[in-house]
């Protein structure tokens, strides 16, 4: 499937060429394959998958009166990134065990962090109108719109790329569909519901467990977004937007670092 855009160059600057566009063209093509197309054939599919960090966001709203709206908003917006991007752990297992996808892929001149990339955008594409409402109403609850508009777009990335490589870790590391199903979910609980993504991270009475909090990356994305939006933070200096982003950065390196080097990509 993949392999029918790769041609052999006999030119060298195309070659050189090819070997920059031809991962991204393999990207874009994966994600249409599984994203694009389903999407075209079931639109319904985005309201489905909007559900999740909508229901959030109204449960927040009708528990805090409308106190918490920045909070809301916040929480939100990290939790459709989070999800949307360990939701291709579900992806790759199914096209892995399911539909014996992976194997086609394996077979094409395809890298396993390309696929990975591929799916990942895939799943982006089903939750893209969900995150930019949200996006939208955190931009306009903000002092500035500037400012807000790049820190949302750029947690949003940041959140959605960490989370989506360590789905694709594990769901690697897996030959049984439910396993990966149920770890994901709990993923979810622990990335989103725990940790301070909808709460103030000053809420939490012992100290030692705020610093578990920090090393949890959906509670980095919340607090950025919370700075963006002008909420004071009750955190003195054991917390700054350069810190948060670092520790994001570290997951997604980290991560990629595991997918790339210790991920199951071949059957032996």
């Amino acid at each position: 499937m993949l392999a029918t855009i790769y041609t052999v160059q006999t030119d060298s600057n195309e070659e050189i060429s090819s070997s920059f566009t031809l991962p991204i063209k393999q990207v874009f093509l994966i994600a249409h394959i599984n994203g694009s197309l389903w999407l075209r054939r079931y639109p319904a599919s985005i309201i489905f998958t909007a559900l999740i960090p909508f229901s959030f966001l109204f449960m927040v709203f009708v528990i805090g009166g409308g106190q918490y709206t920045h909070l809301a908003f916040a929480g939100s917006l990290v939790s459709a990134a989070a999800s949307y991007g360990l939701a291709t752990g579900n992806n790759i297992i199914s096209w892995k065990v399911e539909y014996k996808m992976q194997d086609v892929f394996v077979s094409s001149p395809v890298s396993s962090f390309t696929y990975m990339a591929g799916i990942a955008l895939a799943e982006l594409l089903f939750g893209l109108p969900a995150l930019a409402i949200i996006a939208i109403l955190v931009v306009i609850f903000s002092n500035d719109f500037l400012f807000s508009t790049v820190m949302a777009i750029v947690t949003i990335v940041l959140i959605w790329a960490s989370t989506s490589t360590i789905g694709y870790f594990i769901s690697t590391r897996s030959t049984h569909q439910r396993f990966v199903e149920s770890f994901i979910a709990f993923l979810r609980i622990a990335a989103v519901v725990l940790p301070p993504v909808f709460y103030p991270l000053s809420v939490i009475p012992i100290e030692e467990l705020r610093y578990l909090a920090y090393a949890i990356p959906t509670t980095h994305a919340s607090l950025i977004l919370q700075y963006a939006m002008g909420v004071p933070q009750a955190l003195g200096d054991s917390w700054s937007p350069e810190l948060g982003l670092a520790i994001i950065i570290a997951y997604i390196v980290g991560f990629s670092f595991l997918a790339k080097t210790k991920a199951v990509w071949r059957e032996k």
